[in-house]
């Protein structure tokens, strides 16, 4: 094990290895999801770490790809949502709270869950986290967790197993950011629909579950796609909706800001056009595509 973790650090498979923030952010994230099952399962909080941790660090029951992505999304969305809300946007002019009052009850009450869960990611609660995870991935930690606790190694003897399911029974993935969004986005009238190609008047969660549905990409891989790294993906990600030069440029200050590590993005749009619409498309198949092939193989 210690060979292999030194062949990845010294050999990353990535072009730039990951960040010693990255990687602080990623952990703090992780931690929170344990400490959020931890509570939910009603185990007495520790001080500083969850009391699970030590033990699902060195048996590498934190390694899940799965589990890396989801911090890795919610870390990039909170980045996003931050540089968003720096410029004040009007919400109350965005689609979500135009169709609150819509006549139809399902765009109605599918606006309304939207809002309650953009309200609650706003608070970075252990709980709100977990709350987000997906049915399967919460699964997966969950029973992990519980396998520790469940040996008697610490903690107290009891029934977890019966705590684990009442967890998952409280559990509702249709209230999730992403479901909720995805609903919306599914519902909205034809003539609303293109408001969902403009992130200011879509919001941030209904414009990523609007390309999310487009191209059949994750919510969290989109918002990785926008936060993180070159800028060359998320540019291809527009192109392949069509968008021009300038409408691009606009998207990307909104949602990025300005930014170091976009010192190519001039070069990158002068180029932008040069690139064929079905050509664009194409690419973004080959990374779902891609992206399938290595989660069957995981």
């Amino acid at each position: 094990m210690l060979c292999d973790d030194l062949a990845q650090l010294l050999f990353p498979r990535v072009q730039n290895a990951p960040s010693e923030a990255m990687q602080a952010s990623v952990r703090l994230v992780l931690q929170m999801l344990v400490q959020g099952i931890e509570r939910g399962l009603g185990i007495e909080q520790a001080e500083v770490l969850p009391k699970s941790w030590d033990i699902l660090c060195r048996s590498g029951l934190l390694r899940e790809q799965s589990l890396i992505e989801f911090a890795l999304a919610r870390i990039a969305e909170e980045q996003i949502s931050r540089r968003v809300n720096e410029g004040r946007p009007d919400k109350f002019g965005q689609i979500a709270a135009q169709m609150i009052d819509s006549k139809d009850a399902m765009l109605a009450q599918s606006a309304r869950n939207l809002l309650v869960a953009e309200s609650a990611i706003e608070w970075r609660t252990p709980e709100n986290l977990t709350s987000q995870m997906p049915a399967e991935l919460l699964h997966l930690l969950l029973w992990r967790v519980v396998a520790v606790f469940q040996s008697g190694s610490i903690g107290e003897r009891r029934d977890y197993i019966k705590a684990g399911n009442l967890f998952l029974a409280a559990h509702d993935e249709s209230r999730t950011l992403s479901a909720a969004a995805a609903k919306l986005a599914y519902f909205l009238p034809d003539e609303v629909r293109p408001g969902l190609n403009d992130p200011i008047s879509a919001g941030l969660s209904l414009y990523v579950s609007g390309l999310a549905q487009e191209f059949r990409i994750t919510h969290e891989r989109i918002l990785r796609f926008i936060d993180e790294g070159p800028v060359a993906p998320f540019l291809t990600l527009l192109r392949a909706r069509g968008s021009d030069p300038k409408s691009a440029l606009s998207i990307l200050q909104y949602l990025r800001g300005d930014r170091g590590d976009d010192y190519r993005l001039a070069l990158s749009l002068e180029q932008f056009e040069s690139v064929n619409v079905d050509q664009a498309r194409s690419t973004v198949l080959q990374w779902r595509l891609g992206a399938e092939a290595t989660a069957r193989a995981g």
